[in-house]
């Protein structure tokens, strides 16, 4: 049971004790974003087990700003087209918090004024804690008035995908049933990001167990796009992406093993960071959370400026000490993006893309090659697509198997039993990896080391691969049946909604770097993103590749659907 008085998102505590869909609870009114006010959406939480006052000494802001990132990448991000406090990028505001052109304070104010004038129609955060940040924000400008040297992201409010352990907190991965089982300690990038000075203002919606492209679940009901609210933000970290976007956070740290965190910026039109495997720590992630880096599952960073994601990540990654964590950040490339050799792919016949998502990123391929870039738009890696896909989605499942119920296991398991192995459809392979015996595991793991070296010989000759991140753009809600089940309209085709997971697996099957920037729009408007990759601990180099991007017309513009009534 929650304790009493505590208010969570658009959910009254009293919920937690109760099975089925949580209690409404009615929006807050609206008032000025930096008014010294009682917050409207009641009482505040005690974190247990968080000293709010934790400050990272490893960086300094200065050298978070100047020491890592290049001086344009770093304009483009201090420069956004808003000056809209609520959307202004990481970047910015830490410089503005450094030079006290604002405080920490003001900063959560204009994220709690995005929640509140836009919660109802979005329903990004599941719960939220606005009030304590507040104090907290008061408590970090006081230390800076004091002359404490601050963290690397000292001030900065941010949410954090529902998934992720919050000390005091409920992780449901939206499941009701346990709704009301508190976490005892902080997610391991929780308590990295505290301990940079971070405030944390609440954590953000997912589909039920973290398996859909749309986030919505009976616990906290349904997310929507703050670009058009009759479609998906995305999932499994929607959320995050529609926070992000609509200003309740200046970030997010969701997960990714199946495109959760590249779907949702591509939908909403923000940058996003699918780490390599193993850079940052999983301790914390999930009901049981009993792996810190279990097989194809990363997390990272969704921001609203590509120099934002490296910030953050950098506060992210490194040694924990944990089994599985001793990956490092490979070097930052030694030449600039305008020099990198690019390899385009805007569709595949084992996965066809919507024309209005591969015309945009055939235009960014036209646009680097009218500045002087090198681009390619035959190379591939030499991978067989039924390979990669058949290999992916056993060992996807397989990895996602632990977390069955045992009822759920001997029913998939009784699936099997008449399974065609030339069957390469979803509904089947998902049944036949998560009951998969550790010696076909160990099978699939030798062809997965040929897929790494197709890969590492591609990488030899070009930097960065550009392709999509989702068939289409974001489409319109749809909670009927399971998500398997569904379609997508692909240039006037129905398409198994579960095709789109070639985009998801093509990079993912083997840990490699990803980065989602903005690339264009549909003529209808929506968003559509570029899925950059890059080789396995290289993220700076995707990351890089992003920025440029963001200096060269592919920033964060913000939604106009936000304040919708």
């Amino acid at each position: 049971m929650v304790a009493q008085g505590r208010y969570v998102g658009n959910v009254h505590p009293r919920a937690f004790s109760l099975p089925g869909r949580a209690l409404p609870r009615p929006l807050p009114p609206a008032s000025p974003a930096n008014a010294r006010r009682p917050p409207p959406w009641g009482p505040g939480l005690t974190l247990a087990g968080v000293n709010p006052d934790a400050l990272n000494r490893e960086y300094s802001i200065q050298s978070t700003l100047s020491k890592f990132l290049p001086e344009r990448a770093l304009d483009a991000a201090i420069n956004p087209a808003s000056n809209e406090l609520r959307y202004w990028s990481l970047s910015r505001s830490l410089q503005a918090l450094r030079q006290g052109e604002i405080t920490a304070e003001s900063l959560v104010d204009a994220c709690a004024q995005a929640f509140a004038d836009s919660h109802a129609q979005i329903n990004a955060l599941a719960l939220q804690d606005y009030a304590a940040a507040q104090a907290q924000a008061r408590r970090a400008d006081a230390a800076r008035q004091r002359g404490e040297p601050p963290g690397a992201l000292h001030g900065i409010p941010f949410s954090i995908k529902e998934s992720f352990d919050v000390a005091g907190w409920p992780t449901t991965c939206g499941d009701p049933a346990h709704a009301g089982q508190l976490a005892p300690r902080d997610a391991e990038v929780v308590r990295r990001l505290r301990a940079a000075g971070a405030i944390l203002v609440g954590k953000s919606n997912v589909p039920l167990h973290l398996r859909d492209w749309q986030s919505y679940n009976a616990l906290y009901g349904t997310t929507r796009n703050p670009r058009d609210l009759s479609r998906t933000p995305g999932g499994s970290s929607g959320g995050s992406a529609a926070a992000v976007c609509a200003g309740m956070s200046v970030f997010d740290v969701g997960s990714d093993i199946g495109s959760s965190l590249r779907n949702p910026a591509h939908y909403c039109g923000v940058f996003s960071h699918k780490s390599s495997h193993g850079l940052v720590s999983l301790r914390g992630h999930g009901i049981r959370n009993t792996d810190p880096a279990p097989d194809i599952n990363v997390a990272g960073p969704v921001a609203r400026s590509a120099a934002d994601l490296e910030i953050v990540l950098r506060v992210l990654s490194g040694d924990t000490g944990q089994a599985g964590q001793a990956r490092t950040l490979a070097a930052a490339p030694d030449r600039a993006p305008s020099e990198f050799r690019v390899a385009v792919l805007p569709t595949h016949s084992f996965a066809p893309v919507d024309a209005e998502v591969s015309r945009v990123i055939e235009d960014l391929g036209r646009q680097l090659q009218g500045q002087g870039m090198r681009v390619s738009w035959n190379a591939r890696p030499a991978i067989d697509a039924e390979t990669l896909w058949r290999t992916y989605i056993l060992m996807l499942r397989a990895a996602t198997s632990a977390y069955m119920t045992d009822s759920a296991y001997e029913a998939a398991r009784q699936r099997t039993g008449h399974a065609d192995p030339a069957d390469l459809s979803y509904a089947t392979l998902q049944y036949v990896g998560a009951t998969l015996d550790h010696r076909t595991w160990l099978k699939l793991a030798d062809i997965r080391r040929g897929i790494e070296q197709a890969w590492a010989d591609f990488f030899a000759d070009h930097d960065v691969l550009l392709c999509p991140a989702a068939a289409t753009a974001a489409f319109e809600l749809n909670e009927q049946g399971e998500p398997w089940q569904r379609s997508l309209n692909v240039n006037g085709e129905l398409q198994p909604m579960t095709t789109q997971l070639f985009w998801a697996g093509h990079s993912g099957l083997c840990g490699l770097p990803s980065t989602v920037a903005p690339a264009g729009l549909t003529p209808t408007g929506l968003p559509v993103g570029v899925q950059i990759v890059a080789a396995r601990s290289h993220d700076l180099t995707s990351l890089r590749f992003a920025q440029w991007l963001e200096q060269h017309g592919h920033a964060f513009q913000p939604p106009t659907m936000t304040h919708a009534a």
